[in-house]
């Protein structure tokens, strides 16, 4: 069975392990886990007939900026939350991270934090997302709001993009 390997980035505190949990084990904890470095999570996905293992490199908020963490994946995820317009600034970032270690990897911007309500307009991510290339989304950890659907789209991706290397 392939392995392919997808980044999860974005500031501190934005949900981006709570997002992981809820996937792959449908655990929501409102309690604060700090992620330390790097936490690996496997999930098996079937895309286009093929099972795949996708291998969710969740990266710590405050460590963003290691270079290993990003080589070879194969797609990525940007998560800010829509409740601080910070955490969207800062993707920025994160997206030059992405560019210069994981080139040719494609991304999805994700606002998460839904259920809480948007604090900026809706416009902001979405203008962010098509300004680099990537599809965009808003979902909610706590209720499971798209989380589905976005990790679908991320192993999609991942895929897509391992066969094109492949060629």
């Amino acid at each position: 069975m392939r392995t392919l390997k997808v980044i999860v980035g974005g500031e501190g505190n934005v949900g981006k392990t709570s997002l992981i949990r809820k996937y792959a084990k449908d655990k929501f904890s409102e309690a604060r886990n700090i992620t330390l470095g790097i936490d690996i999570t496997t999930q098996e996905f079937t895309v286009h007939g093929d099972t795949v293992r996708l291998a969710i490199w969740d990266i710590e908020g405050q460590a963003g900026n290691r270079p290993n963490f990003y080589i070879g994946a194969q797609a990525g995820m940007l998560v800010y939350d829509v409740t601080e317009p910070a955490s969207l600034q800062a993707l920025v970032e994160w997206y030059e991270r992405c560019v210069r270690f994981a080139p040719d990897a494609p991304l999805l911007v994700v606002g998460n934090k839904i259920d809480l309500g948007l604090v900026m307009p809706p416009q902001w991510g979405r203008v962010f997302a098509r300004h680099i290339g990537a599809r965009h989304g808003f979902l909610s950890a706590k209720t499971g709001e798209n989380v589905a659907q976005a990790f679908t789209l991320l192993a999609e991706a991942a895929y897509d993009r391992a066969r094109a290397a492949q060629r």
